[in-house]
């Protein structure tokens, strides 16, 4: 029978061992560097669609429509350049679930109405995954009670696509589809208008873009 001091030293070295290797875990988990996401088109398949700088811009039955991801500065820039605005969500949003945003610009070149409605649009993973636009309900849900929050919904009033929208002829719209946080397995992904009317014919949109992840600099 082993003396119960011999045990009590053993159970110490396997605690001190336990701390330590878990100590080790924890600083390489907090040393490893959070890679930094970038949404940019991809090369489009449809010769009616083009790719300017960080935009996609696609001729919708006539209607010329814009498709552009914006990161965090660009949302921040956004706002910041409507007076009376202010980004609807918090820096620790950002850091723990960043919005999937995407600026959407709808001219209407042709002699007839647009109707375009925004909450059947999707964001489509390489996997098939389909996620709807946030509406300004579940926003309102997240956000009130927070700090400011009456300023936070005023802006996402003011500028989230998530009503029926209809433009007259030489008319322009523009305004922010807003999708989930990205799985770190997505690579590729679809921006889908499958309610894009002109002149009561359907128009449907597909926007193509790359996920990369940067390590950050």
């Amino acid at each position: 029978m082993e003396p119960r001091g011999l045990k009590r030293r053993e159970r110490g070295r396997f605690a001190r061992a336990l701390f330590f290797g878990a100590a080790l875990f924890l600083s390489a988990c907090a040393a490893a560097p959070k890679s930094e996401l970038v949404i940019q088109p991809s090369p489009q398949r449809l010769a009616t669609q083009q790719v300017v700088g960080d935009s996609i811009i696609a001729s919708l039955g006539g209607a010329a429509v814009t498709v552009r991801w914006l990161p965090a500065p660009g949302v921040e820039r956004y706002f910041a350049s409507r007076p009376g605005l202010v980004s609807p969500w918090p820096a620790e949003v950002w850091r723990e679930a960043p919005p999937t945003v995407f600026l959407v610009r709808v001219r209407n070149q042709t002699p007839e109405e647009i109707q375009f409605d925004p909450t059947l649009a999707a964001l489509v993973t390489q996997h098939g995954l389909r996620q709807r636009p946030v509406s300004y309900e579940e926003f309102y849900q997240r956000l009130e009670g927070l700090e400011s929050a009456g300023a936070r919904l005023l802006s996402l009033q003011a500028t989230l696509f998530s009503r029926f929208v209809v433009i007259p002829p030489g008319g322009q719209r523009e305004g922010l589809l807003v999708f989930p946080s990205l799985a770190p397995a997505v690579k590729h992904l679809l921006v889908e208008f499958a309610s894009f009317f002109v002149g009561g014919r359907n128009a449907p949109g597909l926007f193509e873009f790359q996920v990369l992840r940067q390590q950050p600099k």
